[in-house]
């Protein structure tokens, strides 16, 4: 029964059953064909990845560094191209290519600012790498829009004075002592008054000069700390040595400030007592 029916069927309702199939076979093989080539090109990424972290583990930077450019160009996400610069960088600093690293690891933190280093590094490449990502968050930090302050409160209605306000200039002021009640102690008082404490030009300078020596002189001392420190973390001997020489003349210079202070600071405290004593001695007369 069911046969004859659809051999009774027109013609046009055959067009039209196949006018409407087409279209979505055509749109089902579209979308298997995209996702097909999404996985493929994720797992060829994964495969870069992968071999050129081998490379690096058996020293092969060159090569590692030409396998990563080719797993960049097969990144589709900013996870997957912030992974691979971070490789990058990783690679180009072992390679003394430390601007180029410095801009690879930008470009990662950049995209991923959580990332992390993927392998163990030096201690000077580690520290470029937190150095990077510091620079980052201060540059967002001054980025970020600035809130407005919240409105002013409307001044539509009246402000009224505190009570205590109103009593105050309700309040006459007392009237001021005449020149008749003036006691006889009152001019010890004004001469006692003019010769306290006065301030004595050369202690003081003296002194200055000893804070800013020795502000100099500390600030020298953390410097000379810092090359010894850079010239532990360094393998080349030449960089070491330049380190040390440069720690040692910041060292002496340091000593000789740290001198000049003690001897200021010793002048401002000598100078201020004698000069005591010789205005006591004036007054004296």
């Amino acid at each position: 029964m069911e046969s004859s029916i659809l051999k009774k069927a027109p013609l046009q309702v055959w067009v039209l059953s196949f006018t409407l199939l087409l279209p979505g076979l055509a749109f089902g093989q579209t979308v298997t064909a995209k996702a097909a080539q999404a996985s493929s090109r994720d797992s060829s990424f994964r495969a870069r990845l992968k071999a050129a972290a081998q490379l690096y583990e058996e020293l092969e930077y060159e090569q590692a560094l030409k396998t990563l450019t080719q797993a960049k160009a097969l990144a589709t996400t900013d996870d997957e191209r912030a992974e691979a610069a971070m490789y990058e960088a990783i690679v180009l600093a072992d390679l003394g290519r430390r601007s180029q690293s410095l801009r690879a690891f930008r470009e990662a933190l950049s995209l991923q600012p959580d990332s992390q280093l993927p392998v163990r590094v030096s201690p000077k490449v580690a520290r470029d790498f937190d150095d990077v990502r510091k620079k980052l968050q201060s540059e967002r930090v001054a980025s970020a829009p600035v809130e407005p302050p919240p409105p002013a409160p409307s001044q539509d209605r009246p402000v009224l004075e505190p009570e205590g306000a109103a009593s105050a200039v309700a309040t006459p002021s007392p009237a001021a002592p005449t020149p008749s009640l003036l006691t006889s102690a009152e001019p010890e008082l004004v001469a006692h008054e003019s010769t306290g404490l006065r301030i004595r030009p050369l202690p003081v300078a003296l002194l200055g000069a000893g804070v800013l020596a020795g502000g100099i002189g500390s600030y020298l001392g953390l410097r000379s700390r810092s090359d010894i420190q850079s010239a532990r973390d360094t393998f080349s001997v030449n960089e070491q040595m330049g380190h040390l020489d440069a720690a040692r003349g910041k060292a002496l210079g340091a000593n000789i400030l740290f001198g000049v202070a003690a001897t200021a600071a010793a002048g401002a405290v000598i100078t201020y007592f004698l000069d005591n004593e010789a205005t006591a001695q004036r007054e004296a007369r």
